[in-house]
C-alpha cells in the first residue's frame, strides 16, 4: 500500500491547475505522465502487486516437488500448464504424471517435458472472501 501512496503523491506533485470553460478549476495530469510514473514504480520491483520474476515457478533443475501432492506443472513444449504430481521410485529417481492417473504413462511418455512446477493455490472458501459491498 505504501507504494501506491508514493505513486499518488507523485501524481499530485506532477499535476497542474487548469481553468475550464465555466470558470471552474481542476488539477490535471496527462495520461502519459501518469503512465510514466506507474511504469517507473513497476520497474522498481518494490510494488507488491507486481508479480515476481518467476511468478512462483520452481525450475526442476533447482528442486523437485515432494511426493503425494498435486502441483501445477509447466512444460517446455506446451504453453498450457496442467495439474500433476511427482512420484519417486525406489532407486531415487522419479517421474511426473498428469492428474491422478496412477497407471498412466509419464509426462515424458506423452511428449510433455516438465521444466518447472509450483504449489496449487488453496481451494476457494466463501467464508474467507471479503465483503465487497
Amino acid at each position: 500500500m505504501q507504494e501506491l501512496e508514493k505513486i499518488l503523491e507523485e501524481i499530485k506533485v506532477s499535476s497542474v491547475y487548469a481553468v475550464v470553460a465555466d470558470g471552474y478549476g481542476a488539477m490535471c495530469v496527462s495520461i502519459g505522465t501518469i503512465e510514466c510514473i506507474i511504469r517507473k514504480h513497476m520497474n522498481d520491483g518494490n510494488d507488491i502487486n507486481v508479480a515476481a520474476k518467476d511468478d512462483g515457478w520452481i525450475p526442476v533443475e533447482r528442486e523437485l516437488p515432494k511426493d503425494d501432492k498435486y502441483f501445477l506443472l509447466s512444460f517446455s513444449n506446451s504453453s498450457l500448464p496442467m495439474v500433476g504430481r511427482y512420484d519417486r521410485d525406489e532407486e531415487g529417481g522419479g517421474a511426473f504424471y498428469l492428474g491422478d492417473c496412477d497407471e498412466q504413462d509419464t509426462c515424458i511418455a506423452n511428449d510433455l517435458y516438465v521444466n518447472a512446477w509450483q504449489p496449487l493455490p488453496e481451494p476457494y472458501r466463501p467464508e474467507r472472501r471479503k465483503d465487497e459491498s
